[in-house]
Order: C-alpha cells, then structure tokens, then sequence
C-alpha cells in the first residue's frame, strides 16, 4: 500500500499543527527540514520500531541463502527482521531449479531434539527444519543473527529465503513503507509536544500503541492468513505411509 507524503512533507504537517516556534527554528527555518532536525530521528525511530513490533507485509524480501556441506549454521543479513514461516527453500535435486521445498520452521528446543536424531545419519542428507539463532562470529558478518538447519546437509545446494526486512533509513523525498500517513504527523506532533513539556513523557507512544493495535486486527500489517485450518506439518507429514502424495495418508486405509 502506497502513502501520499515523502518523509519531509509528512515533518512539515506535523511541526505546522504542532504550533512551537522554537521547534520551527531548530528543524524547520524558512519551511525547509534541516538534516540534523530532531523530528527526523523521532520519525526514523517510531517506524524502525514499528517495523520490529509488527513487521509488514510490504517490507517482505527474497535472497538467496545456499547451504553447504557439513556447514550448519549461515549468517543472515543485516536487515533480517524475522523469517517469513517455513521461508526458507531448498532444492532436493541438485541443479534442478524446479525442485524448491519448504523447510520448517522449528523453536530450538525441537531444533536440539532434532539435532540428536541426525547425528549418527549416514545418507544423502539435505536441510529439512531451521531455526534462527545464535549470531555469527564469521569475519564480516559478525553479530548477525544465524540460521540453523536440521540435518546439517551432506551435499552444497541451492536455497533462498523469504524474510522481514529492515527498510534503509528515510531520506527526504522516500515514502515510508507504512499503512498510514496519518499516524506518523500524529506521532510527531504529539512527540514535539512532549519534547516542548507540554504532554508527559511516552504520551505519543501511547497513542501509536493503540491505533497500531486497531490496524494490526484490520489485517493491514501482516501477510493474509490461510483461509483454512492447516494440519501441522511437523505432525502430519507427507510420506512414508504408502504413497507420497497423499496429503493424508497418514489416515491409512479408509
């Protein structure tokens, strides 16, 4: 969803309803938003904010991610957020770029139980579940957060991941990546207002709070959910009960 008003216009509304002329001369003389105004800090922090509390749909990336041979861990980007579920694909044949699956996200502790299942593993073997844990101590990524995949694979493949990205800082003439115009003039307004001791402090976080909430049960801020209740797929698993396309073959005989 696009918005109307790049990053120093929606400053401009805001500082112009805020009314404080100190405020004006020290972001804004002569109409135009200083680089160093406070407002553009408040702006950028509320909405990086915003993008780790609640990530956005809008903000969803692809990068690709191979695996190695007995490699377990791979250093995600510096943008990472959060994966989107089961976001990370790999091919089963190698070369074959028709061959992506979804792994499976697990927590780390299922991640710890799988783990010792696979260590005494002698096949072909290849990534079927990760987790998201740990940072990387690999010279030029250090302190980025890691994925963990579950068998550590056998064999160097193709893979790609889907994830929650930290958009680049707001320069003057970007749109941010946000549902509504609205609540970032509201937000900054507000904020001016505490800043000049006129609102008490974490009074413009409030507000953001709750008109977030609002919007957030409206469905504007995340990806649409299934339309149906899935089973899950760490329990009922395709395969291994006659023939492999069965989805619920897990039944048996009916």
């Amino acid at each position: 969803m696009s918005n109307r008003y790049t990053r120093d216009q929606l400053i401009k509304i805001a500082i112009d309803m805020a009314h404080l002329p100190n405020l004006e001369v020290n972001d804004m003389p002569d109409g135009v938003v200083l680089p160093n105004a406070l407002s553009i800090q408040w702006l950028q922090d509320i909405i990086d904010f915003w993008y780790h509390m609640v990530p956005f749909s809008t903000t969803v990336v692809r990068t690709q991610l191979n695996f190695s041979a007995n490699v377990e861990s791979y250093p995600l980007p510096d943008n990472f957020i959060l994966d989107v579920r089961n976001g990370y694909m790999v091919n089963t044949i190698t070369d074959d770029p028709l061959s992506l699956v979804r792994t499976h996200r697990v927590v780390l502790q299922k991640y710890l139980n799988r783990k010792v299942r696979y260590q005494k593993a002698t096949n072909v073997l290849k990534p079927d579940y990760y987790c998201v844990a740990g940072v990387s101590s690999t010279p030029g990524t250090v302190g980025r957060q890691q994925l963990n995949v579950m068998p550590i694979p056998t064999v160097s493949g193709y893979g790609e991941l889907w994830y929650y990205a930290l958009p680049a800082a707001l320069e003057a003439d970007d749109k941010p990546l946000f549902p509504n115009d609205y609540v970032c003039t509201e937000y900054i307004r507000v904020r001016a207002l505490e800043w000049a001791h006129l609102y008490d402090p974490g009074t413009a976080q409030k507000f953001c709070d709750k008109l977030i909430a609002g919007m957030k049960a409206a469905g504007l801020m995340h990806e649409p959910e299934d339309d149906e209740i899935p089973f899950d797929d760490l329990r009922f698993r395709r395969g291994g009960y006659g023939n492999v396309e069965a989805t619920y073959g897990w039944l048996g005989p009916v």
